[in-house]
């Protein structure tokens, strides 16, 4: 296939048939991004800036994605790469540059209509952009992200300034502790509270829960700060909700817990696979190596199932999906049996431009087909 989409559309149909990823109203769809060295001047999208990979800024490509999450597992919906202002005549004011919100908008209308989710779950880059918010909202679109610590607004000098402040003032009895199960199975106590005050409550547009193990400290490296539109009850009609169920707090800390797991698992699974493996230049090269990484990650998904059929593993309170069933040892059973064919074909070309032999297109076939081959042979 010459164009990416293709490649996109016919791995998306494939994943339709997987009880694992299957479209469902229990999904959520995951903002994430890509982040990865690479030095060049002329090679498409490449341009300092803050990459994740690395935790600072230096030459590097990164890619938007927008990733669909089941209670069962997790796989890239769509992509697409961020291209620095620097590569466009007009800089930032050119018409053709767009911000990372703004292609997460255009990854998300692209795809909702088809996937069905329970919200849009997001990080602190696209919570606190007035861009992305409002286009939520305006759309009706559900969704949890987070707001850092530091997040202010306008206020008067005895009144709450912040998130972090509107959580240091909130009474004791407004904590409550749940218990979080993450993807591995261990579990923490966490404390939330649904606060109000600022442009958060009940009346407002968003709903503000903050998540942390240690509601008098409130450190800011595990301290969450979760904001809303999802309804409080079935009777709420403050301005931009979003249609569909009432969400307690309890389940909005849980949606924005399927987040980080992919965060962490998705970038190691793609870096086996050799997404940064790329000397390609090209947008559409790059494109291309992008959409194989992407098949070969749900193809392990695919092959799970084929091989080791559904087994679902659901616990009450989960951060979340696992992680692609065994991906690790999925990957290690399908090279052993991709190499092997590879390197036979490869060997019977450099010998010979003419059809195989009947004995060898037979080795082929039964290599092709998935089954081993015995260890000595007459």
């Amino acid at each position: 296939m010459t164009e990416p989409d293709d490649l996109h559309q016919v791995r998306l149909n494939l994943m339709r048939t997987v009880a694992r990823t299957a479209p469902t109203v229990d999904a959520v769809l995951v903002i994430d991004e890509t982040g990865d060295r690479k030095y060049g001047t002329h090679s498409a999208h490449v341009g300092r800036q803050y990459l994740g990979s690395l935790g600072k800024v230096d030459s590097g490509i990164v890619t938007v994605h927008v990733l669909y999450d089941t209670p069962e597992g997790y796989f890239p919906l769509r992509l697409v790469p961020y291209t620095p202002a620097h590569h466009f005549p007009r800089k930032q004011a050119d018409p053709g540059f767009h911000t990372k919100p703004q292609l997460a908008v255009e990854l998300i209308d692209a795809v909702r209509h088809d996937w069905p989710f329970r919200a849009v779950v997001a990080d602190c880059l696209y919570g606190r952009n007035e861009v992305f918010q409002t286009h939520l909202l305006r759309q009706h679109i559900p969704f949890v992200m987070t707001l850092p610590a530091t997040h202010t607004w306008w206020h008067f000098e005895d009144e709450p300034g912040g998130v972090e402040d509107l959580a240091l003032r909130a009474a004791p009895a407004a904590w409550h502790p749940f218990t979080r199960t993450y993807a591995d199975g261990h579990t923490e106590v966490k404390w939330l509270a649904e606060l109000s005050g600022g442009p958060f409550g009940t009346a407002q547009s968003f709903r503000l829960v903050v998540v942390t193990p240690d509601p008098v400290a409130l450190p800011r490296e595990t301290t969450e700060y979760l904001i809303s539109n999802l309804r409080v009850a079935e009777e709420d009609t403050s301005p931009g909700r979003a249609p569909g169920p009432a969400a307690t707090p309890v389940e909005i800390a849980l949606l924005y817990a399927r987040r980080p797991r992919i965060e962490q698992a998705y970038r190691e699974v793609k870096q086996h696979l050799g997404w940064a493996q790329c000397q390609a230049r090209s947008d559409l090269a790059l494109r291309r190596h992008w959409s194989l990484v992407c098949a070969a990650f749900c193809f392990l998904y695919w092959w799970g199932s084929q091989s080791q059929g559904e087994e679902t593993d659901q616990r009450e309170g989960a951060a979340g999906a696992a992680h692609p069933p065994s991906w690790s040892a999925l990957l290690r059973h399908v090279r052993l049996w991709l190499e092997p064919f590879i390197w036979v074909w490869r060997a019977w070309r450099a010998f010979s431009s003419d059809r195989p032999p009947q004995r060898l297109r037979c080795l082929l076939a039964r290599v092709a087909r998935g089954q081993g081959l015995p260890l000595y042979t007459s």
